[in-house]
C-alpha cells in the first residue's frame, strides 16, 4: 500500500509545475500537518489534513483532503472530498466528488466535482472556473465566474462578469454581479428580485447537437451492426477451426437450455464475487484479474455456440431434418441474435444468451474434468 501511495505522490511531483527544489513526500493512511513545513509537500494517503503552514505548494491525492491552515503556494488535489477552509496564497486546482472552498484563495480556483460549494464568507481573489453537477457560489469572486454544470446558483459577489452553461441558472437576491451575465440554459434564468447586475443579461441559445454517425448510421445502430458482425466472424472462425465442437455445443446449448441457463446464471453471479474476495489479498489479486478476464472471454465467445444452436434449430426443418451447413447455421443464428439485441429490451436477450453460453461451456468443461 505504501509503494502505491509513493507512486501517486511521485506522479503528482511530475505533473505539478514547480522549480527543481527541495520537497517533502508524505504517505500513510492518516497524514496530519500541524506544524510549519518550509518546502513543497507531496502527499498521498486516505485522509490528509493541513492545520499548520506549508511554505510552498501542496499536491495531495487521498480520499479526503482538508485545509484549515495556510499554504503559501498553490494546491493541486485529487480526492473524493476536498475542503479548503484556510488560506491559499496562490491558486487551487481540484478534482473530486465534492469540493468546498470556504476559506480564502489568493488568485484563481479551477474545480471539477459533482458538488461544488463556495459558501458565504469565502473569497476567491481572481477567477473561479468550475464544472460540476450542483454548483453553489455564495462567496466573493474577485473577477470572473465561469461555470459549466447542471444547476448553478449564484448568491454572492462577482466582481466583473458571469458566464454560465448549465441546465438551470438561479441568481439569488443577495447576488451582486459587477458586469454582464451571459448564459445558455435549458430554461430562462431565475433572476430573483433584489439581485444587482451591473451589465446586461444575455441568454445564448444552445446550438442543436448534430447526431454523430458512423458509416452513415447513428452510433447506437452502428454499434449493434458491429456487434452482430463481430459475433458472426467469431462463430465462423470457431466453426472452421472446431466444426464438431461448435456443432455439438450448439445442439447441447438449445437441447438442455434450462439447465445451461441456470448454470450460466450461477457462474456469472459467482465468479465476480469470488474475484472480489480474492482481490482483498495482494496474493489473490492476479488470480482475481485472471478469473474476471476468463469470464469475459467465455461470456463473449460462448455466444457463438448459442448462435450455432439457434441456426440449427431454425434450419433443420428446411433441410428435411438433415444437419444444415454449419457456416449457414452460424450466420442465421448470429443475425437472429443481432436483431434480438437491437430490440428495446435487447439487454434481456443478451443476458440470456451469455448465461446459456457460459452455462454450456462451464458444464462441458466440468464433464471433461470428470472423465480424467
Amino acid at each position: 500500500m505504501t509503494a502505491r501511495r509513493m507512486i501517486v505522490a511521485m506522479a503528482l511531483v511530475l505533473v505539478q509545475a514547480a522549480p527543481a527544489a527541495a520537497f517533502v513526500v508524505r504517505t500513510g493512511d492518516v497524514i496530519t500537518i500541524s506544524d510549519s513545513v518550509s518546502d513543497d509537500v507531496y502527499a498521498a494517503g486516505t485522509t490528509i489534513t493541513v492545520a499548520g503552514t506549508v511554505d510552498g505548494d501542496l499536491a495531495a491525492a487521498a480520499r479526503t483532503v482538508e485545509l484549515t491552515g495556510r499554504v503559501t503556494g498553490g494546491i493541486l488535489a485529487a480526492a473524493r472530498d476536498v475542503h479548503v477552509g484556510g488560506r491559499v496564497d496562490r491558486a487551487v486546482r481540484a478534482v473530486a466528488q465534492t469540493v468546498s472552498l470556504s476559506g480564502e484563495v489568493g488568485t484563481d480556483a479551477v474545480v471539477a466535482a459533482g458538488e461544488v460549494s463556495v459558501p458565504e464568507g469565502a473569497r476567491i481573489g481572481r477567477d473561479l472556473m468550475v464544472a460540476g453537477g450542483d454548483i453553489r457560489v455564495a462567496g466573493d469572486v474577485g473577477r470572473y465566474l465561469r461555470a459549466v454544470g447542471g444547476t448553478v446558483v449564484v448568491a454572492g459577489r462577482v466582481g466583473k462578469g458571469l458566464r454560465v452553461d448549465a441546465r438551470r441558472l438561479v441568481i439569488m437576491p443577495t447576488a451582486v454581479i459587477g458586469g454582464d451575465v451571459r448564459y445558455s440554459a435549458n430554461v430562462e434564468a431565475d433572476i430573483q428580485p433584489g439581485a444587482r447586475i451591473g451589465g446586461t443579461v444575455e441568454r445564448v441559445p444552445r446550438p442543436p447537437r448534430r447526431p454523430v454517425r458512423v458509416l452513415g448510421m447513428p452510433v447506437p445502430y452502428a454499434l449493434r451492426v458491429w456487434e452482430a458482425l463481430g459475433l458472426l466472424v467469431l462463430g465462423l472462425v470457431a466453426a472452421a477451426l472446431m466444426p464438431q465442437a461448435v456443432r455439438e455445443g450448439g445442439r447441447v446449448a438449445i437441447r438442455r437450455l434450462p439447465v445451461n441457463l441456470a448454470a450460466g446464471v450461477v457462474l456469472v453471479a459467482a465468479v465476480p464475487v469470488l474475484a472480489v474476495l480474492l482481490a482483498v489479498t495482494v496474493i489473490g489479486l492476479p488470480l482475481a484479474a485472471v478469473l474476471v478476464l476468463l469470464l469475459a472471454a467465455v461470456a463473449y465467445g460462448s455466444q457463438a455456440l448459442v448462435a450455432a444452436g439457434v441456426g440449427q434449430v431454425l434450419l433443420t426443418p428446411l433441410t428435411r431434418h438433415r444437419p444444415p451447413a454449419l457456416p449457414l447455421a452460424v450466420l442465421t443464428g448470429s443475425v437472429i441474435l443481432g436483431v434480438l439485441y437491437a430490440l428495446p429490451y435487447g439487454w434481456v436477450a443478451r443476458l440470456a444468451a451469455v448465461a446459456i453460453g457460459v452455462g454450456t461451456a462451464g458444464l462441458a468443461g466440468w464433464k471433461q474434468r470428470a472423465k480424467r
